[in-house]
């Protein structure tokens, strides 16, 4: 029997005669020593820390740069979790997305001051985050590798 590659879960639909601008995305699950994971309360929903990459950045320079932008965070990431693709509309860019997302786990080593003073970082529960989180595949990565506060690989 030959072994079976994960297959990427698709979350959103679609919708026929759009267009969609494919925007390859990276975001990090982070815990603080209770346990709770952080969400960014934005203007436009709740995320995990992380966003679109820029032109020629590796999936570790985008959530390092982003979540510096809108949490002052510091990061040193360890792992890659799974991918995920999201089908969105984004009211602000008024435009539809596929969301290619890598979920990356990684360490908060340091702080400093976010960019994006629009941005409100929330440490909450697992159960909290998801339900709060915009995206069905931040959600689902919650639900998938967080396990009583520390991360569990996608090999797990």
């Amino acid at each position: 029997m030959s072994s079976s590659v994960d297959q990427v879960p698709v979350f959103g639909q679609r919708d026929p005669g759009r267009d969609y601008v494919r925007r390859p995305s990276v975001y990090t699950l982070l815990y603080d020593a209770a346990g709770n994971v952080a969400v960014v309360r934005t203007p436009r929903g709740c995320y995990l820390p992380g966003g679109g990459a820029e032109k020629s950045e590796t999936p570790q320079q985008t959530v390092e740069r982003e979540a510096r932008e809108e949490c002052g965070f510091i990061l040193r990431v360890h792992s890659r979790l799974g991918s995920a693709i999201q089908f969105c509309y984004s009211e602000g860019e008024r435009a539809y997305f596929e969301k290619i997302c890598d979920f990356l786990g990684a360490d908060l080593v340091g702080v400093t001051t976010q960019t994006e003073p629009d941005h409100q970082v929330l440490w909450v529960s697992p159960e909290q985050a998801c339900s709060m989180l915009l995206h069905e595949s931040h959600r689902w990565a919650v639900q998938r590798f967080c396990s009583g506060g520390k991360i569990r690989n996608s090999s797990a």
